[in-house]
């Protein structure tokens, strides 16, 4: 169950008209609250001199001074990283562009499994045996206060970079930050960070940070770019980071490096992958290359992945590329066979009914994929999930949720049933005994306040939009929009009461449907992928069987749907065609889109 809502954010009263756009573009940009002349001129032409400078990070001066005294003394420095997207391509900026400096350097990612999150204290008993003098994190350590005045104990020099939650307790009903006792943190949600742009990634704060030191040693900005543009692009997109201000131009301009690279390691991913190299998007980095590099972290070790990376004979890169994609096929049988039992349970012991909030225990189901279970059933059913399952002597899980429930808030309610916790509003991991369990989904029920329609499924229109203004330059101006991702998605439209003139149900599984609408004789093929069995139970609920079957057999029939989609271009043969691609869609007269 699903409600159609047209964004209508306020008009700022701007003249579109002279920046060279037209209204629907105008309008798609003021939805996206890109809202003065300034920002849509930044908008439409991403630069790289446009990034904010590294030395607004707080500590970045600091931090590069102790790195720089360390390497002209030849001290032993460590990069801890972390085992997703993230803090691999983190680990591989700082790995690397130290190197490039002269650093004696080496690098530890902690195991999803033996370790868990990030630096801790077995990762410092292994630097003190290696006669470690400084540990610089990455995409971790701003929650590691224990852990960082071990290592300090031990006499070991640590350099924070990260992007997450600064940890905060409540002292006299204020609240105060608890920012590890390191020797530098760089971390723009600091409140005393005077970063303009807060939502980067791990690997752009380790970018930042070389992008300084390299400044400082004279290293050519050009190289810089070529090196280090293509990793801090790939984990912007697949950390999800809102794609505007400098993250639009870290991917827009990183995806042109990507494209052009000479690194043995990424086209060694890209031909394993099956990629055309110039035809590289977004959705090629978030789908394909990141769950490839993510694959090894949740199966095996992380460093494998990052030895590809590193690798420099290409053959031996294509390998272990091969490899990663065959860890991915893996992952994606089990995290199928783990949604399959999930999705069982939740049907059979009818969940749905008795719960807001799915929190779901099973046993012998591999932790590292739990997390993109509970973000299918999350998104099957539009309720906030957790999945759990046995791990040493507890239970562990993740949990995925919708807007409408703040699930770091409302767990923390009921924190005293868990061993470890952490997240934030849409994301947590979490563990406690067996013993708890009952006691916590019954705890999490009763403070709960979700109603029903909370329980209902939002869809956002940028506007109507009528067969007949679509046109080709139309998608052109869309593309310019372009790389699209989290906080700048494809432009939605809603368009109603098309008729069905034809209809075909193609692929394999029969899940792929390609048919022709028409609105006002204006004809356009439009794509969607659902089960094709849902899709015509769906249409024989309101018109009946035999009308479904006439539109299955060619004949003419009297059927209607209304539609949210993208536009999109269908490249064949040298053919160029518009199409529509269908994100959402009802039977006509079913309901009418909200204003």
């Amino acid at each position: 169950m699903e409600r159609w809502f047209i964004k209508n954010k306020s008009d700022p009263g701007i003249d579109y008209q002279k920046l060279g756009i037209n209204n629907v573009i105008y309008k798609i940009l003021i939805n996206r609250e890109i809202n003065t002349e300034e920002e849509i001129k930044s908008f439409l032409e991403p630069k790289l001199s446009n990034l904010n400078s590294p030395i607004l990070l707080k500590d970045m001066v600091k931090a590069s001074n102790l790195i720089l005294s360390h390497i002209s003394k030849k001290n032993a420095i460590r990069i801890i990283g972390d085992y997703d997207v993230d803090g691999v391509t983190s680990t591989y900026i700082l790995y690397s562009g130290l190197k490039r400096i002269g650093a004696n350097i080496s690098y530890d990612i902690p195991h999803r499994v033996e370790d868990g999150y990030g630096i801790n204290n077995n990762l410092i008993d292994r630097a003190v045996e290696d006669k470690i003098s400084l540990i610089i994190t990455c995409d971790n350590g701003i929650a590691a206060s224990d852990v960082v005045s071990y290592a300090r104990s031990k006499g070991i020099d640590i350099v924070i970079t990260d992007h997450h939650e600064v940890p905060k307790i409540v002292e006299s009903e204020e609240e105060k930050e608890v920012i590890p006792e390191a020797n530098a943190v760089i971390d723009p949600k600091q409140k005393a960070c005077s970063y303009p742009f807060i939502d980067i990634c791990g690997a752009v704060v380790a970018f930042k940070l070389i992008e300084y030191l390299f400044l400082i040693k004279g290293v050519d900005k050009e190289e810089f770019f070529e090196k280090f543009l293509p990793f801090a692009a790939i984990a912007t997109i697949c950390d999800v980071m809102p794609l505007k201000n400098e993250n639009r131009i870290i991917v827009s301009e990183g995806l042109k490096y990507l494209r052009d690279t000479n690194h043995v390691g990424l086209n060694a991913l890209i031909e394993a992958s099956n990629i055309k190299k110039n035809e590289l998007d977004v959705y090629h980095i978030g789908f394909i290359i990141g769950p490839t590099i993510n694959s090894s972290g949740r199966l095996e070790s992380a460093k494998d992945s990052l030895e590809l990376l590193l690798e420099k004979d290409y053959a031996t890169a294509l390998d272990k590329a091969k490899r990663l994609r065959e860890l991915n096929y893996e992952r994606q049988e089990l995290t199928n066979k783990a949604f399959e039992i999930i999705d069982k349970k939740i049907t059979s012991e009818r969940l749905l009914d008795k719960h807001k909030v799915l929190i779901v225990y099973e046993e012998n189901l591999n932790e590292s994929i739990l997390g993109i279970v509970a973000g299918k059933i999350k998104e099957k059913y539009y309720r906030p999930t957790v999945v759990l399952s046995n791990s040493k002597d507890l239970i562990k899980g993740s949990g995925r949720s919708i807007e409408e429930y703040d699930m770091f808030k409302e767990f923390s309610k009921s924190k005293e049933y868990l061993t470890a916790f952490g997240g934030h509003k849409m994301a947590c991991g979490l563990s406690l005994s067996l013993d708890n369990l009952d006691n916590f989904i019954r705890d999490v029920d009763e403070k709960e306040s979700l109603n029903s329609d909370d329980l209902v499924r939002k869809v956002y229109i940028d506007g109507n939009l009528m067969l007949k203004y679509i046109s080709m330059n139309l998608v052109k101006n869309i593309d310019n929009l372009a790389p699209f991702g989290n906080g700048n998605s494809a432009p939605k439209f809603g368009a109603k009461n098309l008729k069905i003139k034809s209809l075909n149900i193609l692929g394999k599984n029969k899940n792929f449907l390609k048919m022709t609408l028409s609105q006002d004789n204006i004809n356009y093929t439009a794509t969607l992928f659902e089960d094709s069995q849902v899709f015509l139970n769906n249409l024989a609920k309101f018109y009946g069987r035999e009308e479904v079957m006439e539109l299955l057999q060619g004949r003419p029939s009297n059927i209607f749907i209304d539609i949210v989609f993208n536009l999109e271009l269908n490249k064949f043969n040298g053919n160029v065609n518009i199409q529509l691609k269908i994100k959402n869609y009802r039977v006509s007269g079913e309901n009418n889109v909200n204003r």
